[in-house]
């Protein structure tokens, strides 16, 4: 009886610490970062990548840092993470970033940004206190009439009222360059209100689910609420590529410009098939900037420009010179494919004076002679007329 009690216990013990090891897995996951900014150095984000090219965040700038201490901010990023970038101020004339800063991956890191722009990398903690949890958030995009001159979402869970934010009016939102306001709320709430203008006007209580939602908003405070970005809804398109002879492995690198929103996780993007005389991937519809990209990245297109939701044609020539367009290219034809040209029609001859058929199978020098010496004889007989007259 013992010996089965102390093998249950064992057994408790193990479960226990699988459980404990599981947790701390998933706590490791996510690591944070701690930036102090200058003076004037407003809504500052954090943009970070892996050597590898693997993106933290969706699109430049990144994500917003929020407030820890006054000067101080912080945000929790991949565990990955071995470079960032410190920037502020976007969407104005005084937008504002760092170099890129190397960083140890899956390790605190604590960092100073001067007046200067450089940067001093820490790995002990520069104030006292502890950094908030990490906690799961999603982003919610709001569409809100003009009217509005500020914007902010309150959200909690219902039924039991626990409220994601301190006090109303809720987070404030921040609006892009495409006219959308964007924050983000615990994946743990299930209601949201948008309101503006300091709390003055507001939509009635949204029923939601925790992960990136639109709202679209009207003047009658009606909205829309969607999953999916109602401004790329397109059908997926296809890039086809021709690349110059000593372009192995092609891949194509796609976004969408300004917002910087990229279509693959990490460079060189993803590769392209053979299909017939062309390259070819399938893309997001919403794409409007390329990079035809070759032996491991190492050589590649400039950035090239191209209409969303067109299939594109793009024919590298080299890594300066490519052209785009949106019908298949005619096939250039090498010059053994050239077609020769006609040869020149004789210009129909005139019919000559009737003379007598030569002798069959004799030929005209005879008579070439004869007629020689028949203008030498007139030329002769001439001279003595002239002679004659001269007497």
């Amino acid at each position: 009886m013992k010996k089965t009690i102390a093998i249950l216990i064992a057994v408790m013990l193990m479960v226990s610490c699988l459980s404990l090891t599981a947790f701390a897995a998933e706590d490791s996951e996510m690591v944070p970062v701690v930036v102090k900014v200058p003076e004037g150095w407003d809504a500052p984000n954090l943009w970070a990548w892996a050597d590898d090219g693997t993106n933290a965040f969706a699109a430049w700038p990144g994500e917003p840092l929020e407030e820890l201490a006054e000067g101080w901010y912080y945000i929790w990023v991949p565990n990955f993470v071995q470079n960032v970038i410190v920037n502020a101020n976007q969407n104005t004339d005084a937008a504002i970033q760092t170099d890129g800063i190397v960083v140890e991956a899956g390790k605190e890191v604590w960092i100073t940004v001067a007046e200067d722009k450089t940067a001093e990398v820490s790995y002990e903690a520069q104030l006292r206190g502890e950094i908030p949890a990490y906690v799961e958030k999603f982003v919610v995009h709001a569409y809100v009439p003009l009217s509005w001159k500020t914007v902010n979402m309150w959200a909690w869970s219902a039924p039991d009222g626990t409220n994601a934010f301190e006090a109303w009016p809720g987070e404030s939102l921040v609006e892009g360059e495409d006219g959308w306001f964007t924050g983000k709320a615990p994946t743990w709430v299930n209601s949201l209100i948008v309101n503006g203008n300091e709390g003055t006007v507001q939509t009635e209580d949204i029923t939601i689910e925790g992960k990136e939602l639109w709202i679209t908003v009207y003047e009658d405070l009606t909205y829309e609420l969607s999953y999916e970005d109602p401004n790329k809804a397109v059908p997926n398109i296809t890039v086809y590529a021709q690349v110059p002879a000593d372009w192995t492995n092609p891949c194509c690198w796609a976004w969408s410009a300004p917002d910087g929103t990229n279509a693959f996780n990490a460079w060189p993007g993803e590769p392209l098939t053979q299909d017939g005389d062309w390259y070819a991937i399938e893309v997001p519809g919403w794409i409007n900037s390329v990079i035809i990209n070759a032996n491991e990245g190492t050589v590649q297109t400039t950035d090239l420009s191209v209409e969303a939701g067109k299939n594109v044609w793009v024919v590298v020539t080299d890594p300066e010179n490519a052209t785009v367009s949106y019908e298949e290219p005619a096939a250039q034809a090498t010059p053994a494919e050239t077609e020769a040209p006609a040869p020149e029609t004789e210009a129909p001859a005139t019919e000559a004076p009737a003379e007598a058929p030569a002798e069959e199978g004799g030929n005209n020098t005879g008579a070439i002679v004869g007629v020689v010496a028949a203008v030498a004889v007139l030329g002769g007989g001439a001279a003595l007329v002239m002679k004659k007259k001269k007497k």
